[in-house]
């Protein structure tokens, strides 16, 4: 007779991917998440992470750029709490882009100002910069409601 065998939770899946992804160890990962070994090794296999721990998932695949996994904790964290998620996920989301837009500008001010080469090349780095801090917003964005009056695009739409 053949053991059929059980199928993992997504959320126990994606935390386990999400070690694998860091390349850490059960060890070092529950080091890095500021737990014991036996409950990432649990998280993994038999129970799933919920509450303040979920959102600590949410908040590192976040910060480490693995938007699918992040999207998998935000579900479930979503699913836990409720629309109360949204915010939960909006402020995970906040805290890592945030302070990346401040610095990002700070540095790009300061070559503007201060740095070396050509006004045309330094206008020319700058709108490259800028694109990527819109695209950085533009993920906060996402999860703002829309103020009257403002159409939304046709992607926000659909």
């Amino acid at each position: 007779m053949k053991k059929t065998k059980k199928q993992k939770d997504p959320v126990s899946e994606a935390v386990r991917e999400l070690r694998v992804a860091l390349g850490e160890s059960q060890q070092a990962f529950a080091y890095r998440m500021k737990t014991a070994i036996r409950t990432i090794a649990r998280y993994e296999t038999i129970r799933p992470p919920k509450g303040k721990a979920l959102s600590e998932f949410l908040r590192v695949a976040t910060e480490t750029g693995n938007q699918e996994l992040s999207k998998v904790f935000s579900d479930a964290l979503t699913a836990e709490i409720g629309l109360a998620g949204t915010f939960t996920q909006l402020g995970a989301l906040a805290s890592h882009t945030v302070p990346g837009i401040h610095a990002d500008l700070a540095v790009l001010l300061n070559h503007l100002e201060y740095g070396s080469g050509t006004p045309k090349a330094k206008i020319e780095e700058a709108i490259q910069k800028l694109k990527a801090v819109i695209s950085e917003m533009d993920k906060l964005n996402l999860y703002l409601p829309k103020p009257a009056g403002v159409k939304q695009t046709a992607e926000e739409e659909e």
